[in-house]
């Protein structure tokens, strides 16, 4: 179901206002909420009706920063008003500390990368499903070109949400196949939400709870007149944001990370920090779940207190020796691991459950 459009919320208000308005800067804005505010648990709308003297104390603002944001303060007003705009028009702000913050980019980006607010319209629940991006790095033909779409088309009936980016070429030409065949998927837009008017077919998408547009900047964000210097700050945004992504042409794609499955178009040579060819919804998903997994294992730079585990001479598992089969599949603990990612269809859970009997 669509997430509602209600009154703006003040604390979202406050987070606008001072990562935009304040005159700190947005960095620096950033900085105050990742290293003060947020480690208190306090809210910024309890802060700011503190008065200036707990700005300087609670956010660590120097006595210029107060004073700067305090002639600014008068601004706030204005944000809560076009916060009504865009909201009235379907367009809503999503703050770093919500839960519904997509969790990829707390996993992909350092803290000082992630956005503190997301902009958004459409079906903001379309980001609970495992979320795959193609990528491609020369143009690729019309054999990749159709071979994207048939593999985004497919996975997304198989319960994945299709990513990708408001630009030419490859990502143009799958979103004409997603919006006809129904298949939802969510796109990032390089401008604010604002100055963007959808075509027919996508607004009847969005309407229809299959499309949700997401941006990492302001939604009065104009788009430039010329080059588009905002387009790969977008397309980084949208490579942060996926649970997976898919290699389509290369040149391949720099910060591919160990924690997120990357699989390669059949036919391409392999790369570092990408193995993997693409053999199938059902590998894909299995993929999801075990490489965050092992790359968290990976990282671990000590003991979890926390956890009773058993002793290690447990749990080690011997290497399998060269040419013997594959260990079987519980399909039962995988699915119930993947449905902790979104929905997991009853036609994967059968193609899982026929893999393990095998």
């Amino acid at each position: 179901m669509s997430t509602p459009i209600s009154l703006p919320d003040p604390e979202t208000v406050a987070w606008f206002w001072f990562a935009y308005e304040s005159g700190l800067g947005l960095r620096r804005a950033k900085e105050a909420i990742h290293e003060h505010l947020l480690p208190q648990g306090l809210g910024l709308v309890e802060v700011l009706a503190a008065g200036p003297a707990a700005w300087t104390s609670v956010l660590a603002l120097s006595e210029a920063e107060t004073a700067a944001a305090e002639a600014a303060h008068e601004q706030l007003d204005a944000v809560a008003a076009a916060a009504a705009t865009w909201q009235a028009r379907g367009i809503g702000l999503l703050r770093l500390d919500q839960a519904e913050y997509p969790p990829t980019l707390r996993t992909h980006l350092r803290p000082e990368q992630r956005p503190l607010l997301l902009s958004y319209r459409g079906d903001l629940d379309l980001l609970e499903l495992p979320s795959v991006l193609s990528l491609a790095g020369d143009t690729p033909d019309d054999e990749a070109v159709q071979w994207t779409g048939d593999t985004v088309i497919e996975l997304g009936g198989e319960g994945a949400l299709a990513l990708a980016v408001a630009r030419p070429g490859l990502d143009a030409s799958l979103v004409r196949a997603l919006l006809q065949a129904g298949t939802p998927f969510a796109l990032v837009l390089a401008q604010g939400l604002a100055h963007y008017q959808p075509p027919a077919n996508l607004t009847a998408a969005l309407d229809a709870n299959l499309a949700l547009l997401l941006s990492p900047f302001r939604p009065d964000q104009a788009p430039p007149d010329s080059a588009h210097p905002l387009l790969p700050h977008a397309a980084a945004f949208a490579q942060a944001l996926a649970h997976a992504l898919l290699l389509i042409t290369p040149p391949y794609p720099t910060g591919l990370l160990p924690e997120q499955p990357c699989f390669l178009r059949p036919g391409l040579p392999k790369t570092v920090g990408c193995q993997r060819t693409y053999a199938g919804p059902e590998d894909l998903f299995i993929e999801l779940v075990e490489t965050p997994t092992a790359a968290a294992n990976a990282n671990a730079t000590g003991p979890l207190p926390t956890l009773d585990l058993p002793a290690v001479a447990e749990v080690t598992v011997p290497l399998p020796k060269p040419g013997a089969p594959e260990p079987p599949v519980d399909a039962e603990a995988l699915i119930g691991r993947l449905s902790e990612l979104g929905n997991v269809p009853e036609t994967l859970k059968a193609r899982l459950r026929s893999k393990a009997n095998r």
